[in-house]
């Protein structure tokens, strides 16, 4: 048998709060979003592209479902093998770095990781400090202090300054 020492698992920091971002969202932004998109499922129909018109389907009823229920209250902890969030650890050899981001009122830890599945981690902080979490990560892994964007995220910024829905 191989001499394998077992290095005891000890807990650095562990918070509670939301598995997601949610905000509560008016009859007028679903009036919006279901005219938006139902003009673009017809646009999309009419050049035959019943495929793209059912995405657009199951995007506003995704919309629609994860903004009608709050989520649930999660709890995520740093040890000293990784981060464990939503019943999975990631360990610090699949993490790259991590930043802050704040997303409807709410600080969100933004961690990269090296996988492509999931590509980067996002934590809700609920009550815990920034300083607390950056104190905590950065023995493990480097402190971006600006956020990386990539092209999904700038377009995404981009559409949403130029078409509010509320």
């Amino acid at each position: 048998m191989p001499d394998k020492q077992i290095e005891e698992e000890i807990t650095f920091l562990t918070w509670d709060a939301p598995e997601r971002i949610y905000t509560k969202r008016g009859k007028t932004y679903f009036r919006n979003l279901f005219t938006l998109l139902g003009m673009l499922a017809v646009v999309a129909i009419f050049f035959k592209e019943f495929l793209l018109a059912g995405v657009l389907a199951a995007l506003g009823f995704l919309q629609w479902a994860m903004s009608s229920k709050p989520p649930r209250i999660a709890r995520y902890s740093i040890t000293t093998r990784g981060i464990s969030a939503h019943g999975h650890t990631y360990e610090w050899e699949q993490l790259r770095d991590f930043w802050f981001a704040e997303h409807s009122g709410q600080v969100i830890l933004h961690i990269d990781t090296k996988s492509l599945y999931p590509g980067r981690l996002y934590l809700p902080l609920g009550k815990v400090s920034k300083e607390e979490i950056t104190r905590t990560l950065s023995d493990h892994i480097p402190h971006r202090q600006k956020a990386r964007e990539d092209l999904v995220d700038k377009i995404s910024v981009e559409i949403s300054r130029r078409f509010p829905l509320e």
